[in-house]
Parts: structure tokens; sequence; C-alpha cells
């Protein structure tokens, strides 16, 4: 048995820092580069272009990312739970 806050606390987490690293990226203006990279290496065609920084959003973006992965995580543990 999993408990159930700890796993939700981890996927939220994980979610949010990941989403954190993108916000950076995309202050530092590396974000274009490694998307073009990116969507290269999996045959994508087309313009994708990453737009300007914006603390507000960016601040929104990873608070979102660590609410639906702790939501996600917690279902998930409970899912588990219950095999």
């Amino acid at each position: 048995m999993v408990n159930k806050g700890r796993v939700a606390l981890f996927f939220g987490t994980v979610a949010a820092l990941c989403h954190a690293v993108w916000s950076v990226l995309v202050a530092g203006g590396w974000a274009q580069g490694w998307m073009d990279w990116a969507m290269a290496k999996h045959f994508v065609t087309g313009t994708y272009v990453v737009g300007a920084f914006d603390l507000g959003g960016a601040v929104f973006l990873v608070a979102m990312a660590f609410v639906i992965g702790l939501v996600d995580g917690f279902i998930l543990a409970a899912l588990w739970n219950a095999i």
C-alpha cells in the first residue's frame, strides 16, 4: 500500500519542476532552439514559435502543473491501493 499524500506530492513536484525548467528556458531565450531540435527528432515539421516570457504566466504554469500533478498522483495512488 502506498501513501497517497506522498505520491501526490511527488507527482506534483515533478510536474512543477519540469514546467519551471521550461520557464527558465523561455526566460533565457533557449527554448526556441530546444524546440526546433526536439521537433526535428520527432519528424515534426511546421513552424512553432516560442512566445515572449511572462513572469505571471510562468508562475501560473508552474502552480497549475503542481496542482494537476498532485491530483493525478493522488488518483493513481488510490487506484494502486485498490488493486
